[in-house]
């Protein structure tokens, strides 16, 4: 059955709404097993832990609302078009305004990510010395660096790569910019730590990008570096969840990995839902082996250890209150 359902001007197919009723009753179900717990009683907060907890993320809240903003302003210069189109791209770009009417374009999607990722990573450096268990350090962002070079790379090669729309062009260039500087302090000593790691990690990505990427841009290359960025991200994501788990974060500020945990799976969500919905299904996106499918898949499984990571970090705070509460 293929039919498409419309919410305030975004389209989406029958998978997608599947796929999000099958993640809101998975989210239920965790809230009902996380406050499932006999004999224990979470004491609810007073109200000055909230007010120290919204002056405490104040500079995340900041960022937040600054990229809200930011795209809002952008958006409402209403269309950025060259009077130099000719008729057959106009056509197409109405047709795109059409299927988006809230972001004019699904590119939009992809600027709020760019946006949302450099505000976690400025959060991560800036409480860098209470954050040393942040799950974007270390390897993590060792991994993501590869990423960002191979994003900013491909950018500098091919601007079919380029956002388009009210909240494209140099602005999210500049940002991805930003964010490789950023990985650049958080990842680089790591790398030089694990360098044969880095290296042998690097060769199978180089080897699998160049055996399976899309053909949006003329230049082979920076197709490759695309589906690069996006393994080197996938495994990033996979060592964050690692960390989650592994890394002991009672000392830390629980402001920063609580932002962090609450912003990578919303950012990545974001991508998800480009990819999967952003094109027609019978467009030839495929320049060689999976093709657009190693990118889906890439996203797909970032999300899913974005969000499990989340899960995970949610427990393990609330299986501490009844011990905090009970020590009172």
């Amino acid at each position: 059955m293929d039919f498409m359902t419309s919410i305030t001007g975004v389209h989406m197919d029958a998978k997608t709404v599947e796929m999000l009723i099958c993640a809101a009753v998975v989210m239920v179900i965790l809230r009902l097993e996380l406050f499932r717990r006999p004999g224990e009683l979470v004491r609810p907060q007073p109200a000055d832990h909230y007010k120290k907890l919204l002056r405490e993320c104040g500079p995340e809240a900041l960022g937040t609302l600054a990229c809200i903003a930011l795209v809002a302003l952008l958006r409402s210069r209403g269309d950025t078009i060259g009077p130099d189109m000719d008729e057959g791209s106009r056509q197409a770009w109405e047709a795109i305004k059409s299927q988006w009417p809230l972001l004019m374009t699904a590119d939009t999607l992809l600027a709020i990510q760019v946006m949302l990722r450099l505000v976690v990573l400025l959060s991560v450096v800036l409480r860098a010395g209470a954050a040393s268990a942040s799950p974007l350090l270390d390897e993590a962002a060792m991994l993501w660096l590869g990423g960002s070079i191979c994003r900013v790379a491909c950018l500098y090669q091919s601007t079919a790569y380029w956002l388009e729309g009210p909240a494209g062009g140099i602005i999210p260039t500049a940002f991805e910019v930003a964010i490789l500087s950023m990985l650049l302090v958080l990842g680089l000593k790591a790398m030089w730590r694990s360098f044969l790691t880095a290296v042998l990690v690097s060769c199978l990505v180089a080897v699998f990008a160049s055996r399976n990427y899309l053909n949006l841009a003329e230049e082979e290359s920076a197709n490759i570096l695309f589906t690069a960025a996006h393994c080197f991200e996938f495994l990033a994501s996979f060592v964050y969840v690692a960390r989650t788990m592994f890394v002991e974060c009672e000392s830390v500020n629980k402001v920063n990995i609580a932002f962090t945990h609450l912003v990578m799976p919303l950012q990545q969500g974001l991508a998800v839902y480009f990819w999967l919905q952003a094109f027609e299904q019978d467009a030839n996106l495929t320049g060689s082996g999976m093709g657009i499918l190693a990118v889906q898949v890439s996203c797909l499984g970032q999300f899913g250890a974005y969000l499990g990571a989340a899960a995970i970090q949610a427990a393990s705070w609330f299986d501490e209150q009844p011990r905090q509460a009970v020590a009172f």
